[in-house]
């Protein structure tokens, strides 16, 4: 629900501006919610790799996503983004954290078809675009796959909710340098209840629920099956984009869709 969240946004709010809003406050919820139910107190040496974590998976990613979606088409962004799958096994299996069996990369393969055919809507082509934003894409997915992965240790001695929210303040706290340029307080002044309500879906929801489960996925079943489970992110956005928005959905997104619930199916299987 958060992409068509955000398409509704960004007609009032600029890419970064909305970035740095959404995640500094998504920040100060995760740290109350850690400082009323969790505990706060974390090792030096961990403290270290969380800062770490948040300048992959915040910092930096975030700033190659919105920018690739600057210079290339979102088709082009959506596909190769969940291409972080493929490296999240790659990397999983190189840090000795889990096994990269044929059986996952027939997972993880089977999803990125299924994946395909919903973003392209079976035509099964790349639109045109910039390769300055497609490389920013590759690396955007990269930086994802990576986040996921160094998280495994640290979710090992600490719960879910302290790994969120230390690397998402650390990663907020590295975004202050562009405060100065981006952030334009005009443009929130000038929302409507309409878009308040939806701005409020996209922390609560979309940051501090969607990250806190993430890592608790990772936790759960490891890294690697965790991440597979990106490809079922465009199956919803295009049915909600369809409910929603009145977005045309087409048979070819409802066989993708099958292809990648199939994929998951082998997920859980393996």
């Amino acid at each position: 629900m958060n992409f068509v969240a955000m398409k509704f946004l960004l007609a009032y709010i600029s890419p970064v501006n909305l970035v740095l809003f959404r995640f500094f406050i998504g920040s100060v919820l995760l740290f109350l919610l850690l400082f009323f139910f969790g505990d706060v107190k974390i090792p030096l040496r961990d403290f270290c790799y969380l800062c770490l974590l948040g300048i992959i998976g915040i910092t930096i990613y975030q700033f190659c996503f919105t920018f690739a979606l600057k210079y290339t088409s979102v088709t082009n962004v959506s596909i190769i983004i969940n291409s972080a799958p493929l490296y999240g096994g790659i990397l999983s299996s190189l840090f000795g954290f889990e096994r990269f069996n044929r059986k996952r990369v027939l997972c993880i393969i089977t999803g990125f078809f299924g994946v395909f055919v919903i973003i392209t809507k079976g035509n099964f082509y790349l639109e045109s675009g910039d390769t300055t934003g497609n490389l920013l894409a590759v690396g955007s997915s990269f930086l994802w796959a990576l986040y996921t992965i160094l998280s495994k240790p640290l979710l090992d001695r600490h719960s879910p909710l302290k790994v969120t929210t230390y690397s998402m303040i650390t990663g907020s706290v590295l975004l202050i340098p562009f405060i100065p340029f981006y952030l334009d307080a005009g443009e929130f002044t000038r929302l409507s209840l309409t878009g308040w309500a939806v701005l409020s879906f996209t922390v609560v929801f979309s940051i501090v629920i969607a990250f806190f489960l993430w890592y608790r996925g990772v936790k759960k079943i490891g890294p690697s099956r965790t991440i597979i489970y990106q490809y079922s992110i465009p199956v919803f956005a295009a049915f909600f984009a369809f409910l929603l928005i009145q977005e045309r959905l087409y048979f070819s997104q409802l066989v993708g869709a099958a292809i990648v619930f199939f994929s998951l199916w082998l997920a859980r299987r393996n």
